[in-house]
């Protein structure tokens, strides 16, 4: 089975790095010393052990989560000069739209796609739609509408 490829840029990775290390330590901080409640409470499971064992479960899954995504990472590095006239991965994409508004979008991975500041993921079908096109292009998207986007302006400044 192949493992899925997790495309993030370098301010992305930094990201869930941080992240992962200070789940490291949280876990370190919960699993030792006095925290850890008693597994019994007189006669019956004591229910704050079983709380902090469905934590902890969350927790582990967490952790294992970031593991794979950072054992698959890709970096999305900026093409060469001569392939930079064409929508790739980590391209800030201007566009107009067919009813004359403009729009910006960078194309992300899935982990870093946030639509709402104009960060789409490679995997969307706007995202997808864009990638090998060049300026000038018009690309048709049918999701859940009919949008028609012309491509004005394809820079790489971020990656």
């Amino acid at each position: 089975m192949t493992e899925t490829k997790y495309y993030v840029t370098k301010q992305g990775l930094s990201k869930l790095e941080k992240e992962y290390r200070q789940l490291v330590e949280f876990k370190k901080k919960k699993t030792t010393g006095e925290e850890v409640p008693s597994i019994w409470h007189s006669e019956e499971v004591n229910p704050d052990y079983l709380a902090f064992q469905e934590d902890m479960s969350l927790l582990e899954a967490k952790l294992a989560e970031l593991e794979l995504i950072l054992r698959n990472i890709e970096i999305i590095i900026a093409p060469p000069k001569k392939d930079r006239s064409t929508v790739s991965l980590g391209a800030r994409v201007t566009v107009e739209v067919d009813d004359g508004q403009v729009d910006e979008f960078e194309i992300v991975g899935t982990i870093e796609a946030n639509p709402s500041l104009g960060r789409i993921s490679n995997e969307s079908p706007v995202g997808s739609a864009f990638l090998g096109k060049k300026t000038g292009e018009e690309v048709v998207v049918s999701s859940p509408k009919k949008t028609v986007y012309r491509i004005v302006k394809i820079q790489y400044v971020s990656v």
